[in-house]
């Protein structure tokens, strides 16, 4: 096996049977891996079966070693890695995040081997974070952290003062108020404890301020611990939702550029087009939209085919087609039955966003139009209804 096939069968979102198979053998490693682990913690199972157990634990070892081996004869293969040379390369996967994960994911069977101990297998909990490569989820919560890094580092700062701060006035407000415990608010570095679980509203109540002075600020602190803790949240979930839309326009921007209708008309369009039209998969045999129904959409056909069911017959519409724009230019319904005859990626232009659309770009409604009149049934009037333009009189 060559460097450049044995680095497809190793992504992660590798296509051939290759890479589907060694996926499959990889989770099944990892599901494996933790279930002994969890297993030799529950002493009845270690006293019945230590011995298979430790021999399973040992073969996922070895596979995780194998890959991280594999990875690193693989990555001069990555993307750019042509340009370092093999050892540069090599070097940079190594001291990469995924390299780091898939060196720590190669140790508990080492760490095992060297000290002889039942214990030492604990370390494999380490594996669950190979499901992070394979998890785009992960991935993105990632991007947004390190986006989001400033905002965060900002919000934590505060939670440091204010923490640092409830904890010095508690220490001085309760720190003779406690002679059963007096070691909960002996110093500052006691009281901290305190201050970390009031702010998080956790409250374990194994530590009570006893005065008055004291309980208003604890309930200050709980306030201000709310706010922070909000705050903290609505980055993450701001940040989180930016790079979901992201992730949404590049895959729509990657299915318009499939679609020979958009090839002509320029990125600048393609990029206002890709903003507007929404990506569906529909199996084989779905209704996708039925006679007599009013038009809400149309549709371009990105990969596979559907069916439109005539009176005069069937007729296939195949990838870079579209349909459904007859029903939007005539405010008639539905004129046809249209099922997929395949498994289909089809792109959806909602009524709204088509009329604005057309209005801006009156080549691409012109295209429309002279598509429509050929349309079996088409009854299409010669100018096309349109909403006026955004900043139009």
């Amino acid at each position: 096996m060559n460097r450049r096939h044995l680095y497809r069968v190793l992504r992660p979102e590798g296509s051939d049977p290759g890479a589907r198979m060694f996926r499959v053998v990889h989770h099944v490693m990892v599901v494996a891996g933790i279930a002994i682990m969890l297993s030799i913690t529950i002493e009845p199972v270690r006293e019945a079966h230590g011995a298979p157990l430790a021999v399973g634990f040992y073969i996922v070892a070895a596979f995780f070693l194998a890959e991280y081996v594999l990875r690193l004869i693989a990555s001069p293969e990555a993307p750019g890695g042509e340009h370092r040379g093999v050892f540069p390369a090599q070097l940079a996967w190594m001291l990469s995040l995924g390299g780091l994960l898939d060196l720590a994911s190669a140790l508990p069977g080492i760490i095992a081997l060297a000290y002889a101990r039942p214990d030492a297998m604990l370390f494999g909990f380490i594996w669950v974070f190979k499901y992070i490569r394979y998890s785009p989820g992960l991935a993105s919560l990632g991007r947004v952290m390190r986006n989001a890094r400033q905002a965060l580092l900002s919000v934590l700062l505060g939670f440091a003062i204010v923490l640092l701060t409830a904890s010095s006035l508690a220490y001085l407000l309760e720190r003779n108020a406690h002679p059963d415990h007096p070691e909960a608010f002996a110093s500052i570095p006691a009281a901290l404890w305190w201050g970390i679980v009031t702010m998080s509203t956790t409250g374990y109540g194994d530590i009570v301020p006893q005065t008055f002075a004291g309980r208003v600020l604890s309930g200050a602190v709980m306030i201000g611990g709310i706010m922070i803790f909000a705050l903290w949240t609505g980055i993450i979930v701001n940040g989180y939702a930016e790079e979901l839309r992201r992730r949404e326009f590049l895959r729509t921007w990657e299915l318009v550029a499939k679609v020979p209708f958009f090839h002509n008309i320029g990125a600048s369009l393609i990029a206002e087009v890709a903003r507007l039209l929404r990506p569906r998969d529909y199996p084989a045999g779905a209704i996708i939209v039925r006679r007599g129904e009013p038009g809400d959409c149309m549709y371009f056909v990105v990969e596979g085919e559907v069916e439109v069911r005539l009176p005069s017959g069937p007729l296939t519409l195949g990838a870079g087609q579209f349909f459904g724009e007859v029903a939007l230019l005539t405010g008639a319904p539905r004129n046809a039955t249209i099922a997929a005859a395949r498994s289909c990626t089809l792109l959806a232009l909602d009524i709204v966003d088509f009329h604005e659309l057309l209005a801006r770009q009156p080549e691409l409604a012109r295209v429309i139009r002279e598509e429509a009149k050929n349309r079996p049934g088409a009854d299409v009037p010669r100018s096309v209804p349109t909403v006026a333009a955004e900043g139009e009189d």
